[in-house]
């Protein structure tokens, strides 16, 4: 299991800012060529939008959407349908709030972010980019978008006119609400804390150290990787104790205020650590990936966990999903059914399985013949149910297979169609740690409409990243 430095920090940064805002409708008019053109930044008020440490006052969303007009003239070109060895082109890096059309795939592309501009002053930050691949960054009406500075500082960017709106005052692992626009969730210590970005005001919806006597829990969370489910009434969790071991699973009903808390503290894999612990969309599940693989051909019991084990909301009737828990992220197949999509580190494929059923459907085998590949998913389409987002990349620029260092859509079937989107023009070395900001956790809007994904643009080891956002043309992604 990758170890990223969200973990190797977290003993130190639980509680302090963790991610960011990020919002953005693409630029209308998208030329095609073959080298990003420079945008004309466009001017917005400032006086209404924000203080660096204030947060953003009480102004309404500007414009955008959830579905962005079409770019003029982007269309997919035929290399996004096939499977043909494609070199990512030599472009020189674009300028802030620039936008082109992908030359390989039709894309439009904007790059976001201006990590030497948008910095709130004495942020040491060397890159500005989204949370993660699972997590969601755009809000309920896709007006905004929440990115994080390197160390951990949170920002707010307009959806229309890609501008910097400030810095945003938060706690660890803020989530949008899917409803209201302005409203944020995010974990402080024991407490789950309420934002709300219209009036600046933040306010505590539940205090999970009551719920856990003799527990003495430092850290009630997911572990970065978790998100609540789609309508955000269930709320999957963990409580940590001061050496960074999980005590305790909890569900909190946000509706009722009522919490299910299963303690872990005389289960044998209780010395383990747990990687993550997330929701599933429709909240019928709580998924926990241990650290601890289950060995070849055995999944995981309630009694002995391993893998990724899957429990109802009361916590009870622990089963094992996968022996091993890789990269993955929960998300609903064409029929609406909730699924995980992974790396199945036993075949080399990407595939789904259905989390009620524990049938797996194997979706697409990944191509290792060059190099290793790193891997991520993003299941975030509620909207658009049947297709999950995946991201590659690896360590090196002169030579490729088809699928690596790009972000593809891929569909939730066996046999399913793969459309490929965009490169990303991004070099991860594993032996540099700055790299894990250059991986590029491609993340989906609800619709799949828009793609965010992190890129050095070829600068290894500096962790001077920038976010991007792929806007597909209408139709591009077809009903499964």
């Amino acid at each position: 299991m990758e170890v990223t430095p969200w973990r190797v920090r977290r003993a130190v940064r639980i509680g302090a800012a963790g991610s960011f805002f990020f919002v953005l409708t693409l630029l209308a008019g998208c030329e095609g060529g073959s080298s990003p053109q420079p945008t004309p930044p466009v001017s917005a008020p400032r006086s209404a939008t924000a203080a660096a440490t204030t947060g953003i006052s009480a102004t309404q969303p500007s414009s955008g959407g959830k579905t962005p007009a079409a770019c003029p003239g982007a269309a997919l070109l035929p290399a996004a349908f096939g499977r043909e060895v494609v070199s990512p082109p030599d472009l020189p890096e674009p300028p802030p709030r620039a936008r082109w059309a992908d030359p390989t795939f039709g894309t439009c592309i904007a790059r976001v972010t201006d990590r030497l501009a948008d910095l709130t002053p004495g942020d040491p930050s060397a890159g500005l980019r989204h949370e993660y691949a699972r997590i969601q960054a755009f809000n309920a009406d896709g007006t905004r978008i929440l990115l994080q500075g390197t160390e951990g500082r949170h920002y707010l960017f307009d959806a229309a006119t890609l501008e910097p709106l400030g810095e945003v005052p938060l706690g660890s692992e803020p989530r949008w609400d899917d409803a209201d626009p302005h409203l944020l969730f995010s974990v402080d210590g024991t407490t789950l804390t309420a934002h709300r970005l219209d009036t600046a005001t933040t306010t505590v919806v539940h205090d999970f150290a009551a719920d856990l006597p003799g527990h003495d829990p430092v850290a009630v969370w997911t572990n970065w990787e978790g998100s609540p489910s789609t309508d955000r009434r269930w709320w999957g969790l963990m409580a940590e104790d001061g050496d960074w071991l999980p005590t305790a699973f909890l569900v909190y009903d946000l509706t009722t205020d009522q919490v299910a808390v299963r303690d872990l503290r005389d289960l044998p894999a209780a010395a383990d650590d747990v990687d993550h612990v997330t929701m599933s969309p429709g909240g019928t599940s709580f998924l926990a990936s241990f650290d601890r693989a289950c060995e070849p051909g055995v999944l995981g019991r309630d009694a002995a966990p391993c893998g990724l084990m899957a429990y109802g909301r009361d916590l009870t009737g622990g089963r094992g999903l996968l022996r091993v828990a890789g990269h993955y992220d929960t998300a609903l197949d064409p029929a609406g059914a909730e699924v995980v999509v992974y790396q199945d580190v036993d075949t080399d494929e990407i595939s789904m399985i259905d989390i009620a059923t524990g049938v797996v459907t194997p979706l697409l085998p990944i191509d290792f013949s060059h190099t290793a590949i790193g891997i991520h998913i993003s299941g975030l389409a509620v909207d658009r149910p049947g297709w999950a987002v995946v991201s590659t990349h690896d360590d090196d620029a002169e030579s490729h297979t088809w699928i690596d260092d790009q972000v593809l859509a891929v569909e939730l079937r066996a046999g399913g169609r793969v459309i490929r989107l965009a490169h990303t023009h991004s070099l991860v070395d594993d032996d540099e740690a700055a790299d894990y900001w250059a991986e590029p956790h491609a993340t989906t809007d609800p619709g799949l409409t828009r793609i965010l994904f992190a890129s050095n643009w070829g600068r290894t080891g500096t962790g001077a990243v920038d976010a991007y956002l792929a806007a597909l043309p209408d139709g591009a992604i077809p009903t499964p």
